[in-house]
């Protein structure tokens, strides 16, 4: 068979790219925002009134609150009308989103952010079937891209908001906005060139159309052998139901969700994405706004962190990169702790650092690690229901994250407090996920 990608199968990993920018984008747009408000500094000091302290907190749940609604009803959307089509309303939630967060003010960029939220959320729990459905060998090689790619865009976003409130100061959430647009656009028009997925055509009695879309994607000569493998996996697709308590009676259905559990809880141990959303607010505090240089080192930093997730081999050593990357966190939040009393051009630097190491952590080592880990170990009849916990999970997760440093010091509670808050969360995390890893090992062998 020929190894040579097919014109579909660019534009499938074109797409999956642009979709993990535009996340990264969308909470970019939303560390950037923070910092032209200024609430952001004002609150990480301790000093912000309480409607400013609501508007911040509001902003930084809206996304993942967006996620959290949309998730299921784009799911159910890819059941009823198609993979492509559902992505296709995900990518115009975010325009839509990118769009009234760019324009409006105040209260009105919480809703845009909640919109793009929405649109995220289709994306986590379709677009990983466009890469299982569509992609030669599966989504387990594909799928941590979205993950990967996060910090790149969301440094995008960043500087060029950045510079763009340099030029014209009221303008920066436009010129950070405009990443998640523009990529939102793109995954637009590349869903667009692609087929509907086979696996979507088979499970509707429609075989031929299965096969021109196997055609699409891999020749005529995989076709041939492949249609065989979608109209089975087709048949699985059609037996689904749900999560019972007679499922967790089944070992390997009682393994693979507590190894889904520890995996996803990992993923936001190092607190990668609070540090994302707050390292420029940290960079500007003590300023009316963060040096640019120190905006373009971090932008560049998580760009470089994004290209090296790319180069990783997600299927080795999962269990290495997962307790690796929690132990990089808790060294940087303990560096923090300890070089807390350090001011001007020192703190800029430390807080580089450190925010360097905790979104190397979470995007580099454990995220493209567990991303896709449990996925051949869940029961055919449960696929349906794994991807929606994971869709549903996520964002959960990233609320708690992203909310409790920044309710803790919004609140008066001291920095070395907040710091040991999270710092004991990752304690505990970690002890938990050496005291798993005996099962998990079990699990994934």
């Amino acid at each position: 068979m020929s190894m040579e990608r097919t014109p579909a199968q660019r534009r499938l990993r074109l797409l999956l790219g642009g979709v993990g920018g535009a996340a990264g984008g969308v909470w970019g747009a939303v560390s950037l925002v923070l910092v032209q408000d200024g609430s952001a500094a004002a609150v990480l000091a301790g000093r912000a009134e309480p409607e400013a302290l609501a508007l911040v907190v509001a902003l930084l749940a809206a996304v993942p609150v967006g996620s959290l609604l949309g998730a299921v009803p784009l799911d159910l959307l890819s059941h009823a009308v198609g993979r492509r089509p559902a992505v296709l309303v995900s990518a115009v939630l975010v325009i839509l989103g990118s769009l009234l967060g760019g324009v409006t003010h105040s209260w009105g960029r919480p809703v845009g952010a909640l919109i793009a939220g929405l649109g995220l959320g289709g994306y986590a729990v379709v677009a990983p079937k466009l890469a299982h459905e569509l992609a030669a060998r599966g989504h387990r090689r594909l799928v941590p891209r979205l993950s990967g790619l996060l910090p790149a865009g969301a440094g995008t976003a960043l500087v060029l908001g950045e510079l763009t409130r340099r030029w014209k100061p009221e303008e920066g959430p436009v010129g950070a906005w405009i990443v998640p647009l523009i990529l939102a656009v793109a995954v637009l028009l590349l869903a667009i060139g692609l087929p509907e997925t086979p696996h979507w055509y088979a499970a509707h009695g429609r075989v031929e159309a299965a096969l021109a879309s196997l055609r699409r994607m891999s020749g005529a000569l995989e076709a041939a052998v492949g249609i065989d493998w979608v109209l089975m996996d087709a048949g699985t697709l059609g037996e689904q139901h749900p999560l019972t308590a007679a499922d967790l009676r089944i070992d390997r259905v009682r393994r693979t969700v507590l190894v889904g559990l520890v995996l996803e809880l990992a993923q936001a141990l190092p607190m990668g994405l609070a540090a994302i959303c707050l390292a420029p607010a940290l960079l500007a505090q003590g300023a009316t706004e963060p040096p640019l240089a120190a905006v373009v080192v971090l932008a560049a930093a998580w760009g470089v962190l994004g290209v090296l997730s790319l180069r990783r081999q997600p299927g080795r050593m999962l269990l290495a990169w997962v307790v690796a990357g929690t132990g990089v966190a808790a060294c940087g939040v303990v560096l923090l702790f300890v070089l807390d009393g350090l001011d001007g051009p020192g703190a800029r630097l430390l807080v580089l650092v450190v925010t360097t190491m905790l979104v190397a952590a979470q995007y580099v080592g454990i995220a493209p690690a567990c991303t896709g880990g449990t996925d051949p170990l869940v029961p055919p009849w449960l696929l349906r229901s794994q991807r929606r916990a994971e869709a549903v999970l996520r964002p959960l997760v990233q609320l708690v994250t992203v909310l409790l440093p920044t309710v803790l010091l919004g609140s008066g509670v001291s920095v070395k407090a907040t710091l040991g808050a999270v710092l004991a969360l990752q304690v505990v995390g970690l002890l938990g996920l050496l005291g798993a890893l005996g099962r998990i090992n079990a699990a994934l062998r």
